[in-house]
């Protein structure tokens, strides 16, 4: 596409430093970043800056990300990264890019107020390029001498800007802003398209067949998981002790670490993934998610009282709390951990 910078954002660590370098090497990636760094070592991840000349003028682009921002990895290494203060880094970093080139280009993943604040705090940044925006600037907007560009966020809009620069020292003299939504009216590219339905559907065939292998094999169609709400009217105590244990976090857990799909954990981190009417990532299935209080009782419309209903729950436990996944699982401990 032409790119000649790209600012790492957080979600562009979702699956790992060494993914992340690999396809910066596979499509020659022009990425930069600042201030983010490899704990293990407490070197940049990325070049601090890039340069480049267009029309005879030195450009240099540098990147920073909001330490606020958290980066999770799904790789099985989980990658740990320093993120420095913006203002600092910058505030030493913009002086010797000046020496070196003649317009300095921010691209900063900080939101409207931090972008803001970093302007402020910084001199010698001619243009700046909000990223984690939800507003999009369609007019001039200049901010302590600094052209201010965003195009909101998730690739839903386009922005074009026309800037003119004074040839002998880069300054920008005057620019035109425009931001065009890509919505329904901008035609679909064709080649584009067969790719991502191409992509839907095997992604779909991937899905089922992971899913395959938990297929929902016990209980009965005729019998409905009600969720833990239902439970509270009657046991609110230990509907209280549930809320503040670690089955009320299961899913939780694997939101955290982008695995909320896969069933491997699905399995032990939601109620009745292997029963019928059990959770689904589909309505109304889906508030299934977390071990429940059915996931260990059973079925709340199979409820009795005769004492069987909770008798049984002991022996939900070492379904998921076996060897392989909680090798020091000992009943009596874990227990006073959710007892009730």
């Amino acid at each position: 596409m032409g790119i000649d910078a790209i600012g790492l954002g957080e979600q562009d660590l979702n699956y790992g430093l060494a993914f992340l370098r690999e396809m910066i090497d596979k499509h020659d990636l022009p990425f930069t970043n600042a201030n983010v760094r490899d704990i293990g070592t407490g070197e940049l991840i990325l070049p601090a800056y890039l340069i480049f000349e267009r029309g005879g003028i030195k450009f240099g682009v540098v990147s920073v990300l909001d330490p606020a921002k958290k980066i999770i990895t799904m790789s099985e290494k989980d990658d740990t990264f320093q993120v420095d203060d913006p203002v600092a880094v910058l505030r030493e970093l913009v002086p010797r890019l000046r020496e070196k080139v003649q317009t300095v280009i921010l691209l900063g993943h900080l939101g409207d107020s931090l972008t803001d604040t970093v302007v402020k705090e910084v001199k010698g940044i001619d243009i700046s390029v909000t990223g984690h925006s939800f507003r999009n600037t369609t007019t001039e907007r200049i901010l302590d001498n600094t052209m201010m560009l965003c195009a909101s966020h998730e690739g839903q809009y386009l922005g074009d800007a026309d800037i003119f620069l004074r040839p002998d020292d880069g300054k920008v003299m005057a620019i035109s802003v425009e931001v065009t939504p890509l919505d329904e009216k901008v035609a679909d590219d064709e080649a584009v398209l067969a790719k991502i339905e191409d992509f839907k559907k095997r992604l779909t065939e991937f899905k089922e067949a992971k899913r395959a292998a938990y297929p929902r094999d016990f209980g009965s169609s005729r019998e409905t998981f009600l969720s833990d709400r239902s439970c509270k009217g009657c046991h609110e105590e230990a509907w209280t002790t549930y809320v503040q244990s670690g089955h009320m976090r299961a899913f939780a857990t694997l939101r955290n670490k982008g695995q909320h799909f896969e069933p491997d954990c699905l399995v032990c981190h939601t109620t009745g993934y292997q029963y019928k009417n059990g959770y689904s990532d589909e309505p109304p299935n889906n508030r299934l998610i977390n071990v429940q209080c059915e996931a260990c009782h059973g079925y709340g419309t199979e409820h009795t009282r005769d004492g069987k209903y909770a008798a049984r729950a002991e022996d939900s436990c070492v379904v998921c709390h076996d060897k392989k996944n909680s090798p020091e699982f000992d009943y009596v401990s874990y227990w006073e951990k959710i007892k009730h």
